[in-house]
């Protein structure tokens, strides 16, 4: 398997290329050059695997046995989703014989990105350890990526972690869960800005000609992240579907990659109809499905601040994966640095209409459905999972199966969830644990010259041992 740019610079390229350089050196997105394709028999085969192996099935083919030796993969996937992930590494909860939600909070920092994070985390220590090299790794997080790949890369005493996130902007659970992880090789640092800044600096830093440190990305720019998600689309398939019948995805998002994964499995062959982009207030995505503009907007601040996010990286994998042609992607792209907007054919966007739905949900209907579940289940959603319930519940046909996919545990949420849920509302311990520890983080200007002084002196400095 070999990858190429979205921006047509590079091609060719290793999956240890892809790993390390997380971004393309022309600014795009690093895609494979095909895809496996399962057919129905395959499909039947791997219905009844368990979550690791299905991992390596599903994934093994973008990985070439000069990059991991595939019996050595099989051993990260194992190492990956066991016991220390999580006793339960998933569930689904059946609401009723359409609905499904499809439970992702089990993993160590209980989000989503665990799954992803945890697995990369884990081909990093692998990689660096082959090479004999040392990393930096930058990231910006609206909210659980920060965690979680903290938890996921800090085990590697070759890795260096650098997580960017907007100053006042997460929930306070998200950010004591980075800001007090005690590991001499992380550092938390607060920008003030918003995501979109945050995930800017990371992306020039990435881009600048310059820097003199291996620089590696954990946002979802990084190929690996969109891989290891892939494998929970066909995991919970096949637990709720067994004829192979078309289901449908509810998927609340912001920086298009959870949603893009699911397009991904759909190319491979897992029979999906429609996946319904779920948006908050911060609806650029919803605008864009709706007009064919792709225009930012100020970003606000919601209850929901995990999507409070203008620039989608992930959607140019998608346009590309229509396009084909890269030398859209940088008009495009160009068009969105200088102008802040751009427009897409009709055409290209009637045909991404074919696979997907999409909504918007403020703050007070999604309060509301939180309340309402809560009332008809007796189950706590955190404020993303709620909009993509309601959007779901609007955009979709009642007899229509589809899965809701919760990508957060409501305790990360817990001043939105009690303002709607009467009944005690109780921590999980390793959440009120974390409540009670010191926080350590940097506060830094929204400054890329400040930033690289900060990450250089930094990275610089004695390694753990």
């Amino acid at each position: 398997m070999k990858y190429l740019s979205t921006r047509g610079g590079e091609d060719d390229v290793s999956f240890t290329s892809v790993l390390l350089n997380g971004l393309a050196k022309d600014g795009g997105l690093y895609v494979p050059k095909s895809f496996p394709k399962f057919s129905f028999k395959d499909l039947k085969n791997l219905s009844h695997m368990n979550y690791s192996d299905l991992c390596y099935e599903v994934t093994k083919s973008f990985i070439s046995e000069s990059d991991i030796p595939h019996k050595d993969y099989k051993k990260i996937c194992y190492e990956t989703y066991d016991n220390k992930f999580s006793e339960n590494i998933i569930n689904i909860d059946k609401l009723s014989q359409s609905e499904n939600i499809l439970n992702l909070y089990h993993g160590p920092t209980l989000a989503f990105k665990d799954f992803a994070l945890q697995l990369l985390g884990n081909i990093y220590d692998y990689i660096l350890k082959k090479k004999k090299i040392e990393l930096t790794i930058l990231g910006a997080t609206s909210g659980d990526t920060g965690s979680a790949a903290i938890y996921g890369c800090s085990k590697s005493k070759k890795i260096k972690t650098f997580i960017l996130f907007p100053y006042g902007k997460v929930s306070e659970i998200q950010r004591r869960q980075m800001t007090t992880f005690k590991n001499k090789n992380v550092f938390c640092v607060a920008i003030k800005g918003d995501f979109d800044d945050c995930q800017k600096l990371v992306k020039d830093f990435f881009n600048f000609k310059e820097k003199k440190i291996n620089l590696a990305a954990v946002n979802s720019i990084n190929w690996v992240r969109i891989m290891g998600q892939l494998v929970y689309y066909f995991w919970s398939y096949f637990k709720v579907e067994k004829n192979l019948e078309r289901i449908s995805y509810v998927v609340p998002t912001g920086n298009f990659g959870n949603v893009y994964a699911g397009y991904i499995s759909k190319k491979m062959g897992l029979p999906i109809n429609k996946l319904v982009v779920s948006s908050n207030k911060n609806d650029i995505l919803t605008r864009f499905f709706e007009t064919g503009i792709m225009e930012r907007k100020e970003t606000i601040k919601t209850i929901s601040p995990s999507m409070d996010i203008q620039v989608s990286s992930n959607f140019e994998r998608l346009l590309y994966d229509y396009s084909k042609s890269s030398g859209l992607i940088k008009k495009l792209y160009r068009d969105l640095g200088v102008r802040g907007h751009f427009s897409l054919d009709s055409k290209l966007l009637d045909l991404m209409r074919v696979s997907f739905s999409y909504g918007r949900l403020s703050d007070k209907e999604t309060l509301i459905s939180i309340e309402k579940i809560f009332k008809k289940y007796r189950i706590i959603l955190d404020p993303h999972t709620a909009v993509g319930y309601s959007i779901g519940q609007a955009v979709l046909d009642n007899s229509e199966k589809r899965i809701y996919l919760a990508t957060a545990h409501y305790s990360k949420f817990i001043d939105t969830v009690r303002k709607v849920i009467d009944d005690q509302v109780l921590l999980p311990p390793r959440i009120s644990s974390i409540m009670k520890k010191k926080e350590r983080f940097d506060l830094l200007k929204n400054n890329l010259q400040e930033l690289m002084e900060y990450v250089k002196n930094k990275s610089c400095s004695s390694r753990q041992v």
